[in-house]
């Protein structure tokens, strides 16, 4: 089992509890996979980008000059750790086809960090534990906010985050300076991974400080070694964005300033778009109980982790302006958060049910069969009132199909010809370099010049389209509907697709 692997305590749980969890990643896995059930390919257009980038590494130097190219794309190299994940899975597997299976693997990861992060946090509490993972999996997903349903940066970078907030927390309230360590070499892992996991988390693990001040001062000089991950930081954000010391900080203040617009769909969000409204009972049930318990010290961290982060979403709403991380970004890291208060505010009901079974019931037989048949009820009801509107996406974040078969078979064609440069609908565009290893004119976002390509198949005009030929000098257009232009010749027809070649002139 993938958490023996994580801690061998784990191990030592009775064969139910075992055959629990493994059915529970099991639901995680098919409720993350589902939308693929009737679709083979990625769905979202940042999924092909990644894709895109990480085929880029099988010819040397072809990934650093493409991004080189335009200034715009450099910022997608500050996402090079997760690409170079990707062209690694591509040396064995047909990256297109296998990422379907991506996110639900990685949803199974993720739950299985944090199955164990929160055993261990509980004292080997396996109901808490468990009741933590059925929180993750009912965290919902949709196009504007991403999530679960799509393999990105953000998404690997979930199980990183539970750890680097454990080990973090945990070696500063035990005075374990190899926790803290430990704690650092996530961090650096995810650095350059996805920045965004990292400088979402500044205010937090510094009020996490501020509160363990008399730690923090007491081990100032080992305390410095954080600065070489700021260092490290420092470094890659230069190189990659290609900036000169004097336009190092300016560009680095403008950049964690994620303003209005900063995402493709700018949406009005709301909270149960990602979370169910009993989640966030339980975790203020949860919350409430930490303090009325005392427990504050021990659960600190995971007190100020969605404090800051709802403060932040806010801040936005008033402001326009998302400091550090983007707004859509910080959603998802408030919702991880959530989770673990969940399950303590569940056990704590949990708990005061025992309570009452056991004033009211004196027969301990009687008492018994009333609490696990009460439990069973509690969960049962907990678990389809998460999972009710799992499914129910807001009408401008719905899933959309970027191709069809039909269109994969087109790229497969394409794939055979000589390469050059492809005019075609932004939406199979986004798809052509995974498939076809063609350049595309414009995408949908990311790459070239989107208005262009949508101004050539709006118009019926062909003089207004030679003049886009013209400008981009496109090698071959594929076109889902014939055109009778004196300038391009018709290579070969599949299904409703027309590739044509542009002719020189």
């Amino acid at each position: 089992m993938l958490v023996c692997f994580i801690s061998k305590s784990v191990c030592f749980m009775a064969k139910y509890q075992k055959f629990l969890l493994a059915i529970t990643l099991l639901v995680v896995f098919l409720v993350v996979y589902s939308p693929h059930f009737n679709y083979s390919f990625p769905f979202h257009v940042d999924e092909w980008h990644h894709i895109s980038e990480a085929l880029r590494f099988q010819q040397p130097g072809a990934y650093f000059n493409y991004l080189t190219m335009e200034s715009v794309r450099r910022a997608s190299g500050l996402e090079i750790g997760f690409h170079f994940i990707l062209f690694l899975i591509s040396l064995v597997f047909n990256l297109v086809l296998v990422y379907k299976f991506l996110p639900a693997i990685w949803a199974v990861v993720s739950a299985a960090v944090l199955f164990w992060v929160v055993y261990k946090k509980t004292g080997s509490k396996f109901l808490l534990a468990w009741l933590a993972v059925v929180f993750f999996g009912s965290i919902k997903s949709n196009v504007n906010l991403t999530g679960l349903w799509f393999f990105t940066p953000l998404t690997f970078c979930i199980p990183f985050v539970f750890l680097y907030f454990y080990f973090f927390s945990e070696g500063i309230e035990k005075k374990n300076k190899k926790l803290i360590l430990l704690s650092l070499a996530m961090m650096s892992v995810v650095v350059v991974i996805h920045p965004a996991s990292i400088s979402f988390a500044i205010p937090i693990l510094a009020l996490y400080l501020i509160f363990n001040y008399r730690y923090l001062f007491s081990e100032l000089k080992f305390f410095s070694v954080f600065l070489i991950l700021l260092l490290v930081g420092i470094i890659f954000y230069q190189i990659i964005l290609g900036l000169s010391w004097l336009q190092f900080l300016p560009s680095l203040l403008d950049k964690l300033q994620f303003k209005s617009g900063w995402g493709v769909l700018e949406l009005k969000n709301t909270p149960t778009e990602i979370y169910s409204w009993l989640g966030y009972l339980l975790a203020l049930v949860g919350a409430v109980a930490i303090i009325s318990e005392k427990q504050t010290k021990k659960y600190l961290i995971y007190l100020i982790w969605p404090v800051v982060l709802f403060l932040a979403l806010v801040l936005y709403r008033f402001t326009g302006v998302s400091y550090l991380s983007p707004y859509q970004r910080n959603w998802y890291y408030f919702a991880i958060s959530l989770p673990l208060l969940s399950a303590l505010g569940l056990g704590y009901i949990i708990d005061n049910f025992i309570f009452y079974v056991n004033d009211f019931i004196t027969s301990q037989p009687l008492r018994k069969y009333f609490y696990q048949i009460g439990l069973v009820v509690i969960v049962g009801l907990v678990f389809l009132l998460s999972f009710a509107d799992y499914y129910s996406l807001p009408q401008q974040a719905g899933l959309y199909q970027v191709i069809n078969q039909n269109d994969y078979n087109t790229l497969l064609y394409l794939k055979t010809q000589p390469k050059g440069l492809v005019l075609a609908l932004p939406f199979i565009s986004t798809a052509l370099y995974p498939l076809a290893a063609q350049e595309p004119i414009g995408t949908i976002a990311f790459y070239g010049n989107r208005q262009d390509v949508e101004k050539f198949f709006l118009s019926e005009n062909c003089s207004d389209r030679q003049l886009i030929i013209d400008k981009h000098k496109p090698n071959y257009i594929i076109s889902p509907y014939p055109i009778d232009c004196p300038f391009i010749s018709l290579i070969k027809q599949i299904g409703s697709n027309y590739i044509y070649q542009a002719k020189k002139i």
